[in-house]
Protein backbone atom coordinates (compact mmCIF):
# COMPACT_ATOMS: atom_id res chain seq x y z
CA UNK A 1 0.00 0.00 0.00
CA UNK A 2 1.41 3.37 -1.03
CA UNK A 3 0.49 5.06 2.22
CA UNK A 4 2.75 2.73 4.18
CA UNK A 5 5.71 3.04 1.83
CA UNK A 6 5.65 6.82 1.39
CA UNK A 7 3.73 8.67 4.10
CA UNK A 8 4.40 6.31 6.99
CA UNK A 9 8.21 6.79 7.01
CA UNK A 10 7.79 10.56 6.98
CA UNK A 11 5.29 10.38 9.85
CA UNK A 12 7.51 8.13 11.96
CA UNK A 13 10.60 10.28 11.39
CA UNK A 14 8.68 13.37 12.43
CA UNK A 15 7.37 11.73 15.59
CA UNK A 16 10.77 10.32 16.51
CA UNK A 17 12.23 13.82 16.50
CA UNK A 18 9.87 15.03 19.23
CA UNK A 19 8.97 11.91 21.21
CA UNK A 20 11.04 12.50 24.35
CA UNK A 21 10.20 14.66 27.33
CA UNK A 22 8.22 17.92 27.56
CA UNK A 23 7.65 20.06 24.49
CA UNK A 24 8.69 23.69 25.12
CA UNK A 25 8.37 24.40 21.37
CA UNK A 26 11.49 26.55 21.26
CA UNK A 27 13.12 23.93 18.98
CA UNK A 28 16.61 24.67 20.36
CA UNK A 29 18.82 21.63 20.22
CA UNK A 30 22.14 21.23 22.04
CA UNK A 31 23.95 18.60 20.00
CA UNK A 32 27.07 18.78 22.16
CA UNK A 33 25.35 16.82 24.92
CA UNK A 34 23.72 14.31 22.62
CA UNK A 35 24.27 10.68 23.48
CA UNK A 36 24.28 7.67 21.20
CA UNK A 37 20.99 5.81 20.87
CA UNK A 38 20.43 2.14 20.26
CA UNK A 39 20.57 1.21 16.59
CA UNK A 40 17.42 -0.22 15.04
CA UNK A 41 17.27 -1.81 11.58
CA UNK A 42 14.88 -0.43 8.98
CA UNK A 43 11.48 -2.09 8.86
CA UNK A 44 9.09 -2.56 5.94
CA UNK A 45 5.53 -3.79 6.48
CA UNK A 46 3.70 -4.95 3.38
CA UNK A 47 -0.03 -4.35 3.02
CA UNK A 48 -2.20 -6.49 5.31
CA UNK A 49 0.83 -8.20 6.89
CA UNK A 50 1.14 -6.33 10.19
CA UNK A 51 0.99 -8.34 13.41
CA UNK A 52 -2.62 -8.68 14.57
CA UNK A 53 -3.17 -7.40 18.10
CA UNK A 54 -5.53 -9.33 20.38
CA UNK A 55 -7.77 -6.33 20.88
CA UNK A 56 -11.34 -6.39 22.28
CA UNK A 57 -12.38 -3.14 20.56
CA UNK A 58 -11.80 -3.52 16.80
CA UNK A 59 -9.27 -5.17 14.45
CA UNK A 60 -5.77 -3.75 14.97
CA UNK A 61 -2.46 -4.47 13.25
CA UNK A 62 0.83 -3.48 14.87
CA UNK A 63 3.10 -1.96 12.22
CA UNK A 64 5.90 -0.65 14.45
CA UNK A 65 6.54 -1.34 18.14
CA UNK A 66 8.10 1.32 20.35
CA UNK A 67 10.96 -1.12 20.90
CA UNK A 68 11.77 -0.99 17.18
CA UNK A 69 12.58 2.71 16.97
CA UNK A 70 14.90 5.04 18.88
CA UNK A 71 12.07 7.57 19.05
CA UNK A 72 9.81 5.23 21.06
CA UNK A 73 7.06 5.47 18.45
CA UNK A 74 4.26 2.91 18.09
CA UNK A 75 2.34 2.71 14.81
CA UNK A 76 -0.90 0.79 14.30
CA UNK A 77 -3.36 0.14 11.52
CA UNK A 78 -6.91 0.41 12.85
CA UNK A 79 -9.77 -1.27 10.96
CA UNK A 80 -13.21 -0.08 12.06
CA UNK A 81 -16.32 -1.88 10.78
CA UNK A 82 -19.28 0.25 9.63
CA UNK A 83 -21.24 2.00 12.39
CA UNK A 84 -18.92 0.86 15.17
CA UNK A 85 -17.25 2.38 18.24
CA UNK A 86 -13.56 3.18 18.31
CA UNK A 87 -12.79 4.54 21.76
CA UNK A 88 -14.75 6.17 24.60
CA UNK A 89 -14.04 9.81 25.51
CA UNK A 90 -10.65 9.80 27.19
CA UNK A 91 -7.62 11.92 28.03
CA UNK A 92 -3.99 10.82 27.84
CA UNK A 93 -1.34 12.05 30.24
CA UNK A 94 1.65 10.07 28.93
CA UNK A 95 1.41 10.18 25.13
CA UNK A 96 0.07 12.01 22.09
CA UNK A 97 -1.90 10.34 19.29
CA UNK A 98 -1.70 10.89 15.53
CA UNK A 99 -4.36 9.72 13.07
CA UNK A 100 -4.14 9.49 9.28
CA UNK A 101 -7.28 8.28 7.48
CA UNK A 102 -6.48 5.86 4.65
CA UNK A 103 -9.99 4.92 3.55
CA UNK A 104 -13.56 5.52 4.66
CA UNK A 105 -14.40 8.24 7.17
CA UNK A 106 -13.59 8.70 10.84
CA UNK A 107 -15.66 10.69 13.34
CA UNK A 108 -13.65 12.29 16.15
CA UNK A 109 -14.29 14.43 19.20
CA UNK A 110 -11.51 17.01 19.30
CA UNK A 111 -11.37 20.34 21.15
CA UNK A 112 -15.01 19.86 22.12
CA UNK A 113 -16.14 19.55 18.50
CA UNK A 114 -17.35 16.56 16.49
CA UNK A 115 -15.51 16.37 13.18
CA UNK A 116 -15.60 13.91 10.29
CA UNK A 117 -12.23 13.07 8.78
CA UNK A 118 -11.92 11.82 5.21
CA UNK A 119 -9.16 9.94 3.34
CA UNK A 120 -5.97 11.97 3.43
CA UNK A 121 -6.95 13.90 6.57
CA UNK A 122 -4.51 13.98 9.49
CA UNK A 123 -5.27 14.72 13.14
CA UNK A 124 -3.05 15.33 16.15
CA UNK A 125 -4.77 14.45 19.44
CA UNK A 126 -2.49 15.75 22.15
CA UNK A 127 -2.21 14.65 25.76
CA UNK A 128 -4.29 16.64 28.22
CA UNK A 129 -7.20 17.05 25.78
CA UNK A 130 -10.29 14.83 25.85
CA UNK A 131 -10.94 13.09 22.55
CA UNK A 132 -12.56 9.99 21.09
CA UNK A 133 -13.20 8.40 17.70
CA UNK A 134 -15.73 6.12 16.04
CA UNK A 135 -17.01 5.08 12.62
CA UNK A 136 -20.46 6.53 12.12
CA UNK A 137 -20.65 5.69 8.41
CA UNK A 138 -22.03 2.65 6.59
CA UNK A 139 -18.60 1.72 5.16
CA UNK A 140 -15.42 0.34 6.78
CA UNK A 141 -12.70 2.75 7.90
CA UNK A 142 -8.97 2.17 7.77
CA UNK A 143 -6.57 4.53 9.52
CA UNK A 144 -2.97 4.73 10.60
CA UNK A 145 -2.61 5.58 14.29
CA UNK A 146 0.68 6.44 15.99
CA UNK A 147 1.62 7.27 19.57
CA UNK A 148 4.77 8.44 21.31
CA UNK A 149 6.15 6.61 24.31
CA UNK A 150 5.42 3.00 25.22
CA UNK A 151 2.57 3.26 27.73
CA UNK A 152 -0.29 3.04 25.21
CA UNK A 153 1.25 0.00 23.53
CA UNK A 154 1.41 -1.70 26.92
CA UNK A 155 -2.26 -0.84 27.46
CA UNK A 156 -3.22 -2.37 24.10
CA UNK A 157 -1.20 -5.51 24.81
CA UNK A 158 -2.84 -6.14 28.17
CA UNK A 159 -6.49 -5.19 27.48
CA UNK A 160 -7.62 -8.58 26.16
CA UNK A 161 -5.71 -10.65 28.77
CA UNK A 162 -7.08 -8.47 31.57
CA UNK A 163 -10.65 -9.00 30.36
CA UNK A 164 -10.05 -12.74 30.00
CA UNK A 165 -8.75 -12.88 33.56
CA UNK A 166 -11.57 -10.78 35.02
CA UNK A 167 -14.37 -12.61 33.16
CA UNK A 168 -16.83 -9.69 33.37
CA UNK A 169 -20.47 -10.73 33.18
CA UNK A 170 -21.91 -7.48 31.84
CA UNK A 171 -20.87 -4.65 29.54
CA UNK A 172 -20.69 -2.38 32.59
CA UNK A 173 -18.31 -4.81 34.31
CA UNK A 174 -16.14 -4.94 31.20
CA UNK A 175 -16.08 -1.16 31.06
CA UNK A 176 -14.94 -1.02 34.68
CA UNK A 177 -12.08 -3.42 33.94
CA UNK A 178 -10.93 -1.37 30.95
CA UNK A 179 -11.32 1.86 32.93
CA UNK A 180 -9.05 0.55 35.69
CA UNK A 181 -6.47 -0.67 33.19
CA UNK A 182 -6.57 2.66 31.37
CA UNK A 183 -5.97 4.54 34.62
CA UNK A 184 -2.91 2.39 35.27
CA UNK A 185 -1.51 3.71 31.98
CA UNK A 186 -2.33 7.36 32.51
CA UNK A 187 -5.58 7.36 30.52
CA UNK A 188 -8.70 8.85 32.10
CA UNK A 189 -12.03 7.78 30.60
CA UNK A 190 -14.86 10.33 30.84
CA UNK A 191 -18.13 8.86 29.54
CA UNK A 192 -20.01 12.00 30.58
CA UNK A 193 -18.24 13.85 27.74
CA UNK A 194 -19.61 11.57 25.03
CA UNK A 195 -21.36 13.63 22.33
CA UNK A 196 -24.89 12.70 21.29
CA UNK A 197 -23.67 11.84 17.78
CA UNK A 198 -21.53 9.00 19.16
CA UNK A 199 -23.87 7.65 21.85
CA UNK A 200 -25.84 5.20 19.61
CA UNK A 201 -22.66 3.32 18.76
CA UNK A 202 -21.78 2.79 22.43
CA UNK A 203 -25.15 1.60 23.74
CA UNK A 204 -24.91 -1.74 25.55
CA UNK A 205 -26.44 -4.72 23.73
CA UNK A 206 -30.04 -5.47 24.61
CA UNK A 207 -30.62 -7.97 27.38
CA UNK A 208 -31.55 -11.48 26.21
CA UNK A 209 -35.21 -12.31 26.27
CA UNK A 210 -36.55 -14.24 29.23
CA UNK A 211 -38.60 -17.40 28.62
CA UNK A 212 -41.74 -15.39 29.41
CA UNK A 213 -40.85 -12.81 26.73
CA UNK A 214 -40.07 -15.33 24.00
Amino acid sequence: MTIRLVIMPALVLGLAACAHGPHPHDHHHDLEGATAVQDHPDKLVRAATGEMVDNPFHPVRLLLSNTESAGEVTVYEFLLPPESPGSPPHTHTLEDEYFFVVSGTLDVLSNGEVLRLKPGDFATLNRGHTHMFWNGSDAPTELIMATTGGSFEAFMETAAPRLAEAKPETAEDAGAVIGQLAAEHGIAIAMEKMPSEAAPFYAPPPAPLTPEQE
